[in-house]
């Protein structure tokens, strides 16, 4: 039987010296033996593996949890995008892990419009 591979800690996420792929440094658990090893991903590629990473969270989540699959997020924020058509999200995560997201104003106008419809049908809670 093949030994399996955990990831115990990211060191590092860099960019590889010719821009081709992001690097990810980590220290890992190869069968009961723990190693340092850099895994190297397409830059291409890069978004898909990320968001393929996050969606198997969420659904990781949802069997735990017995819900929708959906990304817990702590906290976001909005802030200035270097692009006068988009906004940036910032998303917090668990461990102070944020994700930057730049969506078009629109987006973000439909975004807001949402959100407060969906804010408003909340029944306020009691005070306790």
């Amino acid at each position: 039987m093949k030994p399996t591979m955990k990831i115990e800690q990211i060191a590092e996420v860099v960019p590889a010296s010719d821009g081709e792929a992001i690097v990810v440094k980590a220290d890992v658990l190869l069968g009961d033996q723990r190693t340092a090893v850099e895994i190297a991903i397409a830059t291409d590629l890069a978004a898909r593996v990320a968001i393929e990473l996050l969606a198997t969270t969420a659904m990781a989540r949802a069997e735990r949890d017995g819900l929708e699959p959906a990304l817990e997020v702590l906290a976001a924020a909005v802030v200035a995008s270097g692009c006068a058509d988009k906004v940036r999200l910032q998303l917090l995560f668990e461990q102070g892990n944020v994700l930057p997201v730049e969506v078009p104003v629109d987006a973000a106008k439909a975004l807001q419009r949402g959100l407060t419809d969906e804010l408003t049908s909340i029944p306020p809670k009691p005070l306790q």
